[in-house]
């Protein structure tokens, strides 16, 4: 006869698999936490750009001053019709150099963003977020200069 066979299970074995199962969905969601890509960093973009016949900018280089050691250091943003073409600072005295060491590099990574998505309005993580907040509302209050009256372009700081 041989059709019946009887398993006993502890009650420790139970609660031993229901732990292994849990850790592994633990550490599946984990990953796939860690792995999936996220929208950090990125400004919000339009699958389908509308066509525009206006200028979304007035064509010219735009200059916004930051006062660093007592010394003015411009933040200069150059734009055409409809785009932003370089971001950069001019006379950073070398005393300002030495003291305000992250403002050159952390300027360099900004203007490569913002270049990138064409927008001063985006999440830029930093673990120097007072350089990054100044260099940041510089480029935005030189941007605020180069925009047109066009209501649908109006730029909102």
């Amino acid at each position: 006869m041989g059709g019946t066979k009887i398993f006993v299970l502890q009650m420790k074995d139970i609660i031993r698999v229901g732990l292994f199962a849990l850790l592994g969905i633990g550490l599946l969601i984990l990953l796939l936490f860690i792995l999936l890509p996220r929208g950090r960093g990125e400004a919000p973009r339009e699958d389908h750009p509308r066509p525009t016949t206006q200028a979304r900018y007035i064509p010219g280089v735009y200059a916004a001053t930051i006062i660093l050691n007592e010394e003015p250091v411009q933040v200069r943003v150059t734009v055409s019709e409809n785009e932003i073409l370089s971001i950069y600072m001019t006379d950073l005295a070398e005393v300002s150099q030495i003291f305000f060491p992250l403002f050159e590099p952390r300027m360099r990574e900004m203007a490569e963003e913002i270049l990138r998505y064409q927008s001063a309005h985006i999440d830029l993580e930093s673990d120097h977020p007072v350089t990054t907040s100044i260099l940041q509302q510089a480029v935005i209050a030189a941007l605020q200069m180069a925009y047109t009256d066009d209501p649908d372009y109006a730029y909102a700081p």
